[in-house]
């Protein structure tokens, strides 16, 4: 059993099982949960039904924002693409959710990193995690 992680939104999970039955207890703020869910136990799912290679796919592209506070942890962030940007949902809030209906993914920001306008960034659309 295992209930932290180190990304962001994505506190508490809870990976576990009852008696034999596997448990997977997602998030309570809504971005949390999205992102557990789609790079989580969507892979579990997979998984569990015979896919081998449960990665979603995501590629490269040039950050439309800058992102100046290196976090502790990975972070996810509700992003669309424009004009071959990505660029970032105003309020990033784990509670937000209406930054998932405007995004049509999330940016991956690796722990430690800072990113300026123009970086290179892993994009992932939703429609890889659901």
């Amino acid at each position: 059993m295992f209930w932290k992680l180190a990304i962001k939104p994505g506190k508490p999970l809870t990976v576990g099982s009852f008696g034999r039955v596997p448990v997977i207890g997602l998030p309570g703020n809504p971005a949390s949960a999205l992102v557990t869910f789609g790079l989580l136990a969507r892979a579990y799912l997979l998984r569990i039904q015979g896919v081998d290679d449960v990665t979603p796919m995501s590629f490269a592209v040039s950050a439309g924002f800058d992102w100046p506070r290196a976090g502790s942890r990975r972070e996810y962030l509700r992003a669309r693409i424009e004009a071959g940007r990505a660029v970032l949902y105003p309020n990033q809030s784990s509670g937000v959710m209406l930054g998932a209906s405007w995004a049509d993914g999330l940016v991956e920001i690796c722990e430690g990193s800072t990113l300026q306008m123009g970086d290179m960034t892993r994009f992932i659309p939703f429609s890889e995690l659901f």
